[in-house]
């Protein structure tokens, strides 16, 4: 008999929305899901979808309870459909979002195939922003991330990959080993990955991840993420989920060296998160001021063998400098070889000239890195990239002499292709945050 799987859906003012989540639902490939959903007061007619698919969802054999709840937020809904949880396995999904018909399917799987990992998280559709792992063109569908050192824990801080707790499961039974219902904390403003994600990458040493993509986040506008446009309520905003981090690993951190060295963290995400959404709002009058707090907190933290400085963050960038820190933080290790060595190839190939090119290349530049030439499939007779000749790619001109950067994120098929030449391949995180911190160090 297959796993009882346990879905909280907490829903709150979705009439528009929730019949699309629960017709994925409904088109699940997995037959013992009991569907918990959470009515948090809505007055929008979203509880009169649910009645009308009440009947669906049990024809489908699917367990199904409502709960009502008097409006008291998203937090609240949470905890309180996590204590009517029955099956082995619990998700989490957003009522106004959807999934793949293998959502559930695909991650029981991946938990039954390693029975000693408490949890597994998903790729999400449409998503620009950095994914748990780099993945390879042929790496498993399923991938074992370690979290020695608390490393998943510290990239989660500090936001360098996605967040959201929509695209995980878990054994329930991890779920009560963390006595996460009772620690649940319901009067906050802010959104709930950390209370589910911080207490779990303080207690597990590896999570799963499925190189799927088995759920649609749906942008909406009123949300939480998009609602936060001024500069009051976005200083509001990263506030709390500071506050909310303080607290969970208050909870869950016995060492008083480590919770100080977390909120370090927290703090310089924070300060990242500012100057974000006023570069995403177009508030410039701001963004000095932000940039500034930015380099002050980074430096009283003494987590930085280096200093910045607010020169140092114009000429390189904002988007670079800050994923430069957090990688310093979570995966730079000291004295390491630079892949790259100036001179030692013959041609230096930069391949991608698109928005993350643009964007990055100037620091390539300042760091005197200069591509001999640019590969790119839109290039065009005579085309010239910063100067430099644009070139149609030419896979069989590589030599193991030859050295390319890839200018791209995580292109699975460029990738694949250029390492079956003989040439060296790095993206380009691998070679600028070295370079630059060499720079810097220097």
């Amino acid at each position: 008999m297959q796993s009882k799987v346990s879905m909280v859906i907490p829903c709150y003012n979705k009439v528009n929305y929730i019949s699309d989540m629960l017709d994925s639902v409904l088109a699940q490939k997995w037959d013992h899901i009991e569907i918990i959903l959470v009515n948090d007061g809505s007055n929008d007619g979203t509880r009169e979808v649910i009645n009308k698919y009440e009947e669906k969802l049990k024809n489908r054999g699917f367990d199904v309870k409502i709960v009502d709840q008097e409006n008291q937020g998203v937090a609240s809904a949470i905890k309180n459909g996590l204590q009517h949880v029955s099956g082995e396995f619990v998700c989490m999904p957003d009522c106004d979002d959807i999934l793949d018909e293998e959502y559930v399917s695909a991650m029981v799987h991946a938990l039954k195939e390693y029975p000693n990992v408490n949890c597994v998280v998903c790729d999400v559709v449409g998503s620009g922003r950095v994914s748990w792992s780099a993945t390879k063109y042929d790496s498993p569908e399923i991938s074992l991330l370690s979290n020695d050192g608390h490393i998943l824990l510290k990239k989660f801080i500090l936001a360098s990959f996605f967040q959201s707790a929509c695209l995980m499961m878990m054994r329930v039974s991890l779920l009560n080993k963390l006595n996460m219902i009772d620690h649940f904390i319901t009067n906050v403003r802010t959104t709930q990955e950390q209370q589910i994600w911080l207490p779990i990458l303080i207690s597990e040493v590896a999570v799963l991840h499925l190189n799927k993509q088995l759920y649609t986040y749906v942008v909406r506008e009123n949300s939480i993420e998009t609602s936060v446009t001024d500069i009051q309520k976005i200083y509001e905003y990263a506030e709390d989920r500071y506050v909310l981090t303080q607290e969970i690993l208050e909870k869950y951190i016995d060492s008083t060296d480590d919770f100080e060295f977390l909120c370090k963290l927290a703090n310089i995400v924070k300060c990242h998160m500012i100057i974000a959404r006023i570069n995403l709002y177009g508030l410039e009058e701001y963004k000095t001021a932000g940039i500034k707090q930015f380099v002050e907190v980074v430096n009283d933290s003494g987590l930085l063998p280096f200093m910045l400085t607010t020169n140092i963050v114009e000429d390189f960038g904002f988007k670079v400098i800050c994923p430069l820190v957090n990688y310093y933080l979570t995966d730079y290790t000291p004295g390491r070889i630079l892949p790259y060595k100036r001179g030692a190839q013959s041609r230096l190939i930069a391949y991608g000239a698109g928005r993350v090119a643009k964007r990055v290349f100037p620091a390539f530049v300042k760091c005197n890195v200069v591509p001999d030439e640019v590969w790119d499939m839109k290039a065009c007779e005579g085309d010239r990239f910063f100067e430099i000749p644009l070139k149609q790619p030419n896979y069989d001109s590589l030599t193991k002499e030859d050295l390319i950067i890839i200018f791209l994120n995580n292109n699975k098929e460029v990738e694949y292709n250029l390492r079956k030449t003989e040439a060296s391949v790095f993206y380009y995180q691998d070679i600028l945050y070295d370079l630059i911190i060499e720079h810097l160090v220097d």
